[in-house]
């Protein structure tokens, strides 16, 4: 596991940010551009650099919304056949972390958010990222299977590409 690449978590918010090219205008005046923060991150996992692990919940709550689910079902489950990016099971060791969540003073997460946050402790993910306020305040108290604190936040957009090479 030495050689493994670091892994990071994506909730159902960060595909669909990315699939659905969201772009949400900030009370401050400025635009977060979702799918850029996304993309970054697809980019070095591309190059073999990191992993990005979902929790299987994710083929429910991709697909949701009626009127785009054809077309977010069938992007999703193209990135489901990357070799970086694992779709993690939910099995009894990640609904039990759950419940343990959700039992051990956590107790305003509903199960969806508390089976992604608890995939991503199984996981040991590096980081969690999401859109979703709620989860965003979970950042810091939370021990992943290492021992380290999960980290919970929005996907870092990385360096600004150049405009021009020379």
């Amino acid at each position: 596991m030495a050689n493994s690449p670091n892994r990071f978590y994506w909730d159902a918010c960060t595909w669909i940010a990315f699939i659905q090219k969201e772009k949400v205008d900030l009370p401050n005046g400025q635009v977060e551009d979702r799918e850029s923060m996304c993309r970054s991150l697809l980019i070095t996992a591309k190059a073999g650099k990191v992993e990005i692990a979902t929790s299987a919940l994710s083929l429910v709550e991709v697909c949701k919304d009626p009127a785009s689910a054809s077309e977010a079902a069938s992007r999703f489950h193209e990135f489901l056949e990357l070799d970086y990016v694992l779709l993690v099971t939910l099995d009894r060791i990640i609904g039990e972390k759950a419940r343990e969540l959700m039992q051990g003073g956590y107790s305003g997460l509903k199960p969806p958010d508390a089976i992604h946050i608890a995939t991503a402790i199984v996981a040991n993910a590096l980081e969690m990222h999401t859109f979703d306020r709620k989860l965003l305040d979970f950042d810091g108290p939370l021990a992943k299977a290492d021992g380290s604190k999960l980290k919970i936040c929005k996907p870092d957009p990385g360096d600004p590409l150049p405009l021009f090479e020379r």
